[in-house]
């Protein structure tokens, strides 16, 4: 029994388990943040490619007004005529469909990465921007599943 006893100089069983929970503990503090910088990487990204879709509607309607909204000088007001920045009119997907527009699926629903995004157009026109043939519109891309919202504001000129 006394060749048992003797000392082999190498790590006892404790010593190994002890350093490879310490290990373990280590990799797993790592892993974690790991993963929620990638899930930062992730959100910021989503923010971004809203804002960019915001920007780039909002150019596409001061360059084409009416592939967005109604006319501002058709024979009946527009339905954005008299609202407020608090009471907008929303023209989206489903308002879209409602009026016939064309190629309401890729104005009002891009789909960018393999993500889809919901555009809306609040409109509004009170009696001093109509006067200066000006519609306010605020663009917001929203990322419909995961919350992300970007929103994108200006002033839409058009010619009577």
């Amino acid at each position: 029994m006394d060749h048992f006893m003797k000392d082999s100089g190498g790590a006892s069983l404790v010593e190994v388990v002890a350093s490879l929970l310490i290990l373990s503990v280590l990799l797993l503090t790592f892993f974690n943040f790991f993963v929620f910088t990638n899930k930062a990487a992730h959100s910021s990204q989503d923010k971004l490619i809203g804002t960019y879709l915001a920007k780039a509607t909002l150019e596409r309607v001061k360059a084409d007004p009416l592939s967005y909204i109604d006319p501002p000088d058709s024979a009946t007001p527009p339905p954005y005529a008299g609202k407020t920045k608090d009471d907008p009119y929303v023209y989206s997907y489903d308002v879209c469909k409602a009026k016939n527009f064309r190629d309401c699926e890729t104005l009002y629903l891009p789909l960018v990465n393999g993500k889809t995004y919901e555009i809306c157009l609040y409109v509004y026109q009170d009696v001093s921007d109509r006067r200066l043939n000006l519609i306010n519109v605020a663009v917001q891309a929203r990322l419909e599943d995961k919350g992300i919202a970007s929103t994108v504001e200006g002033f839409v000129r058009y010619e009577p």
